[in-house]
């Protein structure tokens, strides 16, 4: 994803951090590049499947999203692909939706989490289905 970036050359600096501690990375990201502590919007696809702690990454978002800003997750749903976590090295076989609204709750005030309908994650022939996560106001 980084390469396609790069050769995309939109202006866009991108840095390589930990989900679980967004404003550490970006605290570190930010000796390197002119970078701003705060966001107005997150956008997190495909990833926290691949989290050790989830519920830490809602924490984390929340810590670097300003006031008033907004942030999307998009993931799976649960499944029963189990072979996924070698082949692909997922952490979690997905997440049931209330899941996502447990996590994510304890975050933010505003919640919702849907499944995308029709639509799916493929691979190798086998299909996941997606969720999609939207969250505003961050809880101290």
């Amino acid at each position: 994803m980084l390469l396609s970036l790069a050769k995309k050359n939109a202006g866009v600096q991108p840095f390589i951090g930990l989900a679980e501690n967004i404003k550490g990375s970006v605290e570190e990201a930010g000796k390197y590049f002119d970078i701003p502590n705060k966001f107005d919007a997150i956008f997190s696809t495909l990833m926290l499947h691949h989290s050790i702690k989830p519920e830490k990454v809602f924490k984390s978002i929340g810590e670097v999203l300003s006031e008033s800003g907004k942030a999307v997750i998009v993931d799976l749903c649960r499944h029963g692909f189990e072979e996924f976590k070698t082949e692909m090295g997922d952490v979690h076989l997905g997440f049931r939706l209330e899941e996502i609204e447990e996590m994510a709750g304890k975050a933010f005030a505003g919640v919702r989490v849907e499944k995308m309908c029709g639509i799916c994650c493929e691979c190798s022939g086998r299909a996941a289905e997606i969720f999609f996560a939207y969250m505003h106001g961050v809880l101290s």
